[in-house]
């Protein structure tokens, strides 16, 4: 069934990733060299040549957060399959500490000397973290219902 707390769950995550293509996850102000935001499609330029910056450097981010939405939205329609939901859900745990380790602790610091501006965290910066809490709570969800199938099989 669609309407359980894992798939509940799995659609937040789902609109999470959604949510990085349209809030920043970090800025670079500096009044002399302009204003910078860190998107998952690329770094922007606010300045006197507005457009996409390094798009090409911040494609893994980009692929990361679009296999995250198709995993989340793919598991939600395997309700009937719980093993296979779950693997998924662990993928997509994977995937997402990933985009967490490269945003926090490589695309901060790479821009930061590139741009020679300090970053400044944004709330898309944490829309990973909270997709990842909601995949933990859906795993959880998944094998609760894992166990019960389970009992009442042994009922029979």
């Amino acid at each position: 069934m669609i309407q359980r707390i894992q798939s509940l769950y799995l659609l937040v995550v789902s609109v999470a990733c959604v949510l990085l293509f349209f809030f920043p996850m970090i800025d670079y102000i500096d009044p002399m060299k302009g204003t910078y935001k860190l998107f998952a499609t690329g770094v922007k330029s606010y300045s006197d040549m507005p457009g996409i910056l390094f798009f090409w450097q911040t494609f893994p981010l980009l692929f990361l957060t679009i296999a995250s939405f198709i995993l989340a939205i793919i598991a939600i329609f395997l309700y009937k399959n719980r093993t296979l939901q779950l693997q998924l859900v662990s993928i997509n745990v994977l995937v997402n500490v990933l985009l967490i380790a490269l945003v926090f602790l490589l695309y901060s610091r790479i821009f930061e000397r590139r741009l020679g501006i300090l970053s400044i965290y944004q709330f898309g910066m944490y829309v990973p973290l909270i997709s990842l809490i909601f995949l933990v709570l859906a795993s959880r969800a998944i094998r609760k219902d894992e166990a019960i199938v389970k009992s009442s099989d042994r009922l029979r």
